[in-house]
């Protein structure tokens, strides 16, 4: 997924086109695919007005090149579906943030190993900090922390399911894609993600990023 504008990132340009080492974001982010499954199809969202920034990177980079792109929707919803309209005959579709870089192949392996197995695979961590929910009067409630789980991509579905589940009417409800298929299909399977894929929205997200790409193994 690269429709998004990166507003909170602050600058001219979209955060999924900003170099670290050299090379864009997303460009990191589609190797990680690569690597992981050499003969993977890739399907890229991309905003209308995004186009011309990704032919630039189709000449430079020959991993964008050939590859199929969606147009973005007026939502992350819309733009999810109209990537999916997109995919041929597979077993599997894991819907990804083109910003997240860092996702490892364990964690990789892991959603796909669900998704074959139980329908789904969803990357989450245990949360390290408390947390509270704000009530309408303007106050708050601690959290059990222990129960609360941070939710990562890539979400993997078994295609025939997720692509069913997206011919739903959107709803503010559906945060994500494993809301949407749980509005279908009921719960999702968690696994682990890995602390370093995080997802890349701020300067300071930017900087980690850089600090970790540019770290050993």
């Amino acid at each position: 997924m690269a429709a998004g504008s990166g507003s909170r990132m602050g600058g001219k340009i979209p955060k999924q086109y900003l170099q670290i080492l050299g090379k864009p974001i997303i460009i990191h982010t589609l190797e990680k695919f690569r690597k992981f499954d050499p003969g993977i199809q890739m399907v890229v969202v991309l905003a209308p007005e995004h186009k011309e920034l990704w032919e630039q990177l189709s000449v430079s980079y020959e991993i964008a090149g050939g590859l199929t792109t969606a147009p973005g929707g007026a939502t992350r919803f819309d733009s999810v579906k109209n990537g999916l309209s997109y995919i041929d005959q597979a077993e599997l579709i894991g819907i990804h943030d083109a910003v997240r870089p860092l996702v490892s192949q364990g964690t990789l392996t892991r959603c796909y190993d669900a998704a074959i197995r139980q329908g789904s695979g969803i990357p989450v961590l245990e949360m390290d900090e408390s947390v509270r929910m704000l009530d309408r009067q303007g106050g708050s409630k601690h959290l059990e922390r222990s129960r609360l789980r941070r939710v990562q991509t890539p979400q993997v579905f078994l295609s025939e399911q997720i692509l069913e589940a997206y011919q739903q009417a959107n709803n503010p409800g559906f945060t994500d894609d494993a809301s949407v298929y749980e509005a279908k299909f009921g719960p999702v399977t968690m696994v682990e993600g890995n602390q370093e894929n995080i997802k890349i929205t701020t300067p300071p997200d930017l900087l980690l990023a850089q600090q970790l790409i540019a770290s050993p193994d």
